[in-house]
């Protein structure tokens, strides 16, 4: 037998202390084999062991011995990377690199010299046939795990490793993985993955389980209220909390949630279950108010806080037990820290939550929050990336403390110990609404199960792509061309120094932000936008209004001792519209091109010069964040808010104190997304020393030829005009019949 996975007596040792191993493993070709153990047992850091990321990227020390395919995997060059191993990591949403799902799959085709008509057959192998032109960022997190993994996959590698592949997969989307994993087994891949859901699993060849004690596949224990006779009025009784009668609230056309009647009870525990897709994750933002319904109505009685699926967003203080201790402080009462102990975190209490291993920031978040005492909490998949046992006592301690829950899950064994009803979306609407005894979603998802190995039926790959894809990434790039839009921000740049009236720098100013606020991408934060643009310009003004000495100088109003003078205002408003339309520009660039066509237009040829592919990466993948950035920044400041008082409600230096801790989150989550960028560029072969090709070049249309003329026409004429006045104003040049032009630069630049 021919072991295409040998590791031998591997030690990782972290720089902070603690490690893993040595821990040994020979996998052959055909195989399917599953890393189980606790949260925290070290499979994750096995898997990038073996995939060669911990020699490249890691801060430790590592001993022993690690081969693929009989090779180092830390010596294997980009092209050799994508060939010899398929790597999906952990958090999908930071492993995206392209603006299409076609450019997804294409980069590591691209990296292997491999051609283009591959893309279509991975992404129809992974239920994603029609997807080649849809934005990522744009289809539900199961989908993205789904995208992911036929990147992996479509360069045909001999080995493939997978990190908690079903996390955020409902049970028919992960019975479709786990069927395509086997087949790509049957066809001699060595296959590893990590999960925790052992009972989609069946059909795995081997169970390998870290920390030397058999996985606990049936651990949930949490104590359930005895139901009522059919009928009681007692049921009935509990005080509602939430009411929600027929909320409507879509995004891109159609999706979200549709006509939405739901109902909690103080007392339950509600299971929000269904396919990818199904509108969970928008009706939980709807019930926490992260979203407003665009019809129908809310009622809320008392205080509903979420803990969203990235929990990280919500710790933004000091240490573990500043973290508990906000919530009740704020409101004048003491911090009750055996808190720590019921969730997990007994000895943590001085240790940056920032620090902490997921499983426990996840822990600490619930508990920070459940130490708001809210009336009813609501968790947007909690138990991904958990261990059955770390999910039991998680719940358990929730149900010590907080009576009223509403969950996402897709996992049907939770959902059954955990709930006490369970409601079922599909297509954005409630399809059952039952007790958990009646459900049919958990009647059907019983019967979901995946086949032994024997009884399985691989899904075929197809023998040559449907015509649609065979010769394309994904159609034409549409609009304007990315090369054209990044020349545009480039002449609003110039525009902006040469203008120096505030009434042209205004008018840019709020051409570029209303542009901004149009793109449907900034829905979520439009409010937020103007609100900082006109507090930028406000501050700026008065400031430089107030303190303005140069002569001559007006004044326009007494403010106490003070005076705001005119010039200084001017002066200030002008310099902050510069600023509104450089960012409001940025930020429309970041919004409007995907990051394939943005890589695409930066490592364009201007003459011999071309940019080094690297730095075209590191741009690319800034100017993509800066949106996620701020939607991050969004939640960090709603998690606040729902736990802790207003925040004017506190003098100006405390103000600034709760301002600076809230950038501690979104820095490390910035950290974190950078490293794990890193790591997928790293598995999809990038190389900024090799050639790579170009799966879908920019075209470049006549229209975009007579948009750029125009605004080079524009940019010229602005020029001309400040040169003639430069000339005129400095004695060199002077022509009687240029005294208009003189007059109108004077009073408009």
């Amino acid at each position: 037998m021919t072991h295409l996975i040998c590791v031998d007596a591997a030690v990782y040792q972290f720089p902070s202390g603690g490690g893993v191993g040595p821990f040994s493993l020979r996998v052959a070709g055909g195989e399917l084999v599953v890393l189980a153990g606790a949260t925290g047992s070290g499979k994750s850091t096995v898997v990038r062991m073996i995939a060669g990321l911990v020699q490249r990227h890691g801060h430790g020390r590592m001993t022993g011995s690690v081969t693929v395919c009989g090779r180092d995997p830390g010596a294997l060059s980009g092209g050799e990377r994508v060939r010899v191993l398929g790597f999906v990591g952990q958090e999908v949403d930071d492993c995206i690199l392209a603006g299409t799902c076609a450019g997804e799959v294409a980069f590591a085709l691209e990296s292997a010299g491999l051609p283009a008509d591959r893309v279509g057959p991975a992404l129809a192998r992974v239920g994603l046939a029609g997807f080649e032109d849809r934005d990522p960022r744009e289809i539900s997190g199961g989908e993205r795990q789904r995208l992911i993994l036929a990147a992996a996959l479509a360069a045909e590698p001999s080995v493939l490793l997978l990190d908690e592949p079903l996390s955020q997969l409902d049970p028919e989307g992960a019975r479709a993985v786990v069927r395509v994993l086997r087949a790509v087994a049957d066809e001699g891949v060595a296959v590893v993955l990590v999960e925790h859901r052992l009972g989609l699993l069946a059909c795995a060849d081997r169970v390998v389980t870290m920390g030397g004690r058999p996985p606990d596949r049936a651990v949930f224990h949490v104590e359930r209220p005895a139901p009522a006779p059919a009928g009681d009025p007692v049921v009935h009784a509990a005080r509602p909390l939430l009411d929600l009668r027929q909320v409507t609230f879509l995004y891109d056309g159609a999706r979200g949630v549709h006509g939405v009647d739901f109902l909690v009870r103080e007392g339950e525990r509600v299971a929000i279950v269904g396919g990818n897709g199904a509108g969970k994750s928008t009706l939980i933002g709807l019930l926490s108010e992260r979203f407003s319904p665009m019809l129908g109505a809310i009622l809320r009685v008392g205080s509903v806080i979420e803990v969203p699926q990235n929990a990280d967003l919500v710790l933004f203080s000091r240490t573990v037990a500043a973290e508990l201790a906000y919530a009740p402080e704020e409101w004048g009462a003491a911090a009750d820290l055996t808190i720590l102990a019921d969730f997990g975190l007994a000895g943590l209490g001085t240790r940056a939550p920032q620090a902490l291993s997921r499983g426990q920031r996840l822990r600490l978040a619930v508990a920070s929050t459940v130490a708001a005492s809210p009336d009813v909490l609501v968790l947007d998949e909690a138990g991904s990336g958990q261990d059955p046992a770390s999910l039991a006592g998680l719940f358990e301690a929730i149900r010590r403390r907080s009576t009223t829950t509403v969950f996402s899950s897709h996992d049907p064994e939770l959902v059954a110990a955990i709930a006490t009803r369970v409601v079922w979306l599909d297509g954005g609407r409630v399809v059952d609404d039952q007790p958990v005894a009646a459900s049919r979603w958990l009647g059907l998802a019983g019967q979901v199960r995946v086949a032994p190995a024997a009884a399985l039926l691989p899904l075929p790959l197809p023998t040559s792509p449907p015509p649609s894809t065979a010769a394309r990434v994904g159609p034409e790039h549409r609009g304007l061309d990315a090369r054209l839009r990044i020349l545009l921000v480039g002449i609003l740049g110039v525009l902006v120094v040469l203008f120096e009236g505030v009434v042209p720098l205004s008018g840019l100013a709020c051409g570029c932000l209303v542009a901004a606020l149009a793109h449907p991408r900034a829905v979520g934060w439009r409010r937020g936008l103007v609100v900082a643009s006109a507090l930028l310009a406000w501050s700026t003004a008065l400031s430089q209004g107030l303190f303005w000495a140069a002569w001559p100088r007006t004044p326009v109003v007494q403010l106490g001792g003070l005076t705001l003078w005119k010039e200084g205002a001017l002066h200030g408003l002008a310099q902050s519209t510069r600023f509104i339309a450089l960012g409001a520009g940025g930020l429309l660039l970041a919004l409007s091109t995907p990051s394939d066509e943005l890589i695409t237009a930066l490592r364009a040829r201007v003459g011999r010069f071309s940019l080094p592919f690297a730095l075209v990466i590191m741009v690319a993948a800034m100017v993509r964040f800066v949106p996620v950035v701020a939607v991050e920044w969004a939640q960090v400041r709603r998690a606040r808010r729902a736990r802790g008082r207003p925040i004017w409600r506190r003098s100006p230096s405390a103000w600034l104190a709760v301002e600076v801790a809230l950038l501690r989150p979104v820095v490390a989550r910035c950290v974190r997304r950078a490293r794990m960028l890193a790591e997928s560029l790293d598995t999809r072969g990038f190389d900024p020393a090799s050639p790579r090709g170009i799966a879908r070049p920019l075209i470049w249309r006549t229209s975009d030829s007579v948009l750029l003329l125009g605004a080079l026409a524009g940019l010229v004429g602005v020029s001309g005009c400040r040169v003639l006045y430069g000339l005129y104003t400095a004695d060199v040049w002077y022509h009687s019949r240029l005294r208009p032009l003189y007059a109108f630069v004077r009073a408009a630049f």
